[in-house]
């Protein structure tokens, strides 16, 4: 079987494709209840503008790069966070940096 055939190689994502889930918006509120922030102090934790957080609320708009990035780094100093927020079963030990 060729490279191209094995699918064990193969990426989920092609370099500059990727798809936000269709339950992002209910994610992002799940993800909100677990940390206890208000939607303005989860705007704030993440550096984005409260508006902006609104839009992808209501399915208006998608985070850019950095602002994933900080939900990710929001979401692995929850427990449950990141496995919430990418369907993953995963475990994660956060060790702030000193």
């Amino acid at each position: 079987m060729s490279r191209d055939q094995d699918c064990s190689g193969c990426r989920l994502f092609p370099p500059g494709f990727a798809l936000m889930p269709e339950d992002f918006p209910r994610k992002l509120a799940a993800l909100k209840e677990l940390t206890g922030l208000t939607w303005e102090g989860m705007a704030d934790a993440l550096g984005v503008d409260p508006r902006q957080l609104f839009r992808w609320r209501k399915e208006d708009g998608e985070p850019n790069a950095g602002a994933m990035l900080s939900l990710v780094r929001l979401a692995v100093r929850v427990p449950g966070g990141l496995a919430l927020l990418i369907d993953e079963d995963v475990t994660v030990i956060y060790r702030p940096r000193r």
